[in-house]
């Protein structure tokens, strides 16, 4: 099928061709073909550090800057963080308020759609995730809003959670609810989700128990509507105070274990565990465990075809085949201060 760009010039055509364009299942469809024909990369640069305003699409075989989105007028001069990536749809949020101000985009079809949230508080932190649940075709933003208190917890160097609350905002109905939680054990939440399966969104978090701080990976099922907790693989053997990066890797979830390149030599080992059974915690399975040259300070996304992208101790970015061990600089500008997430062009429209 034709680029999206393309089939959306042709909705002035005639009636029945913008009626095709817009039907649900034509957009499922195009979607589906689109993806088979491989994803790519969508690279964006915050506006402090670029006078670029366009969102780049980079080939997802050769990396190679293939086409230039300009972004839309109303976007223009604002800075924000990519949120999440789904089905040609951004989830974006204003940078310096973080999940205060929250837009959807689809960059190709140039349209944009400002999602008011519900009335703020003070002295919160938000995290947000976002995906589409395909049994009710529905793409969902999901806000956790932490209360802090003014303590500062000294292990993590993090406030700590007085009490949260849970948010959810449907693209179907265009509106906000909370979900009612009785008991929410985790203190700690990453800002941004990091990995998008099995009708799930993923983040890593912290579950506080009256003895300890146990690092987990926070899931949100978007049709059930409820949280649930899968437990880490045990990478205690694979060295100390290693970080973590989830993501998915060839359909599994995934967690790559890292020394973040300031605090240690370049040379020590990362680690890549799979989860082979959805779930299952036993099915944790390392599959590499590897040297990379230059280090890596900042993990970004996994590959189709066994890579990680990731910053290395330069803050430049590279790509480093698992299998292999090879590195490749990736030739972009701006290094350092850019967002880099899957994407694959749709027709699904927005209407502010």
């Amino acid at each position: 099928m034709l680029p999206a760009a393309t089939l959306v010039r042709f909705r002035c055509v005639c009636r029945s061709w913008k009626e095709l364009i817009r039907d649900p299942v034509f957009i499922k469809e195009h979607m589906r073909n689109r993806a088979s024909k491989g994803t790519g990369y969508l690279l964006h640069v915050k506006l402090e550090h670029s006078i670029d305003r366009t969102f780049r699409f980079l080939n997802d075989e050769t990396f190679e800057r293939s086409l230039e989105i300009r972004l839309p007028l109303e976007l223009y001069w604002k800075s924000f963080s990519i949120v999440g990536s789904c089905n040609g749809l951004l989830c974006l949020t204003v940078a310096v308020d973080f999940g205060t101000t929250i837009y959807l985009c689809n960059p190709f079809v140039r349209t944009y759609k400002t999602i008011n949230p519900p009335s703020e508080q003070s002295n919160v932190k938000f995290s947000l995730g976002f995906g589409y649940y395909d049994v009710t075709n529905d793409y969902k933003i999901v806000r956790i809003a932490s209360v802090m208190d003014d303590d500062m917890d000294s292990a993590f160097q993090y406030k700590v959670v007085m009490a949260s609350k849970i948010e959810v905002y449907s693209m179907m109905t265009n509106s906000w609810k909370s979900i009612e939680v009785d008991y929410f054990p985790w203190g700690w939440i990453e800002r941004k989700s990091e990995a998008l399966i099995n009708n799930s969104i993923h983040w890593k978090a912290v579950y506080r128990s009256r003895d300890e701080d146990i690092a987990v990976i926070l899931a949100f099922h978007m049709g059930e509507e409820v949280f649930y907790q899968i437990d880490q693989p045990d990478f205690e053997a694979d060295g100390d105070d290693l970080m973590e990066h989830i993501g998915v890797f060839k359909g599994d979830l995934a967690l790559f274990a890292f020394h973040l390149t300031d605090n240690y030599p370049w040379h020590e080992k990362c680690h890549l565990w799979v989860m082979k059974e959805y779930g299952v915690v036993s099915s944790w399975t390392k599959l590499y465990s590897i040297r990379i040259d230059g280090g890596v300070v900042s993990p970004i996304i996994f590959t189709n075809n066994d890579e990680i992208i990731y910053e290395n101790g330069e803050l430049e970015l590279s790509v480093c085949r698992l299998d292999s061990n090879a590195v490749t600089p990736l030739a972009v500008d701006n290094q350092g201060y850019l967002s880099l997430v899957t994407y694959v062009d749709s027709l699904v429209m927005l209407n502010g």
